[in-house]
């Protein structure tokens, strides 16, 4: 969906819409299928422990601006347009008392956002990254056009994913990326990205 850039998004209201709109996809399928492996228990106890998600996901969001000493400084993103860079930033905490396997951690961004290279933490092999066609690698990505391998624009840069392995009874692991405003999107492109940017595959998963 073309998204207009005419408009800067100096109001609360569309950013506002935009957080709350992202901060849903992630916790949303976030902790669906996450439980930690325990022992047998009586068939109500069970789906007791069933119904509750061991592992939790906070999504947080901040502008970075830089102070007059040069220093970075995380703001509240309440009010942002094109050119702000933001920090989005998910901690996954394992409540209960067993430890979690194959915990796998998934950030969407948003259209009208520019991931920006190299931000996510943790880094190294950790990380993939996807566009629209939700198919993970390492960063930098590419794709076959005219039967020529190019690199992928970071514009395009819809979700990133870490492997974080096992998190402990009561550990909590913290993943974070930065993007750039790009443009202002009105709520109704907001709703449509994102859902496009919602995960194929659950971004937390418990291994049996």
């Amino acid at each position: 969906m073309p998204l207009p850039s005419s408009k800067p998004a100096t109001g609360p209201s569309a950013w506002s819409l935009l957080s709350r709109r992202l901060g849903a996809v992630v916790l949303a399928v976030g902790v669906l299928p996450v439980m930690a492996q325990t022992a047998a228990k009586s068939p109500a106890a069970a789906a007791a422990t069933a119904a509750r998600p061991a592992v939790q996901v906070v999504l947080t969001q901040a502008k970075v601006v830089r102070g007059a000493d040069g220093k970075e400084q995380l703001l509240d993103a309440a009010s942002v347009k094109p050119g702000d860079i933001l920090e989005y930033r998910a901690t996954y905490k394992n409540t209960s008392d067993k430890a979690v396997q194959g915990v796998v951690a998934t950030l969407p961004i948003p259209e009208g956002l520019e991931y920006l290279p190299a931000s996510a933490k943790p880094g190294a092999k950790l990380v993939q990254a996807a566009a629209k066609d939700a198919v993970y690698a390492a960063e930098p990505l590419s794709r076959v056009v005219a039967g020529k391998s190019v690199p992928v624009p970071y514009a395009d840069y819809r979700s990133l994913r870490w492997s974080l392995g096992q998190l402990p009874a009561g550990g909590e692991a913290a993943v974070s990326a930065r993007a750039k405003v790009q443009v202002y999107v009105p709520p109704a492109a907001i709703a449509a990205s994102s859902s496009a940017a919602a995960p194929q595959a659950p971004p937390s998963a418990a291994k049996p």
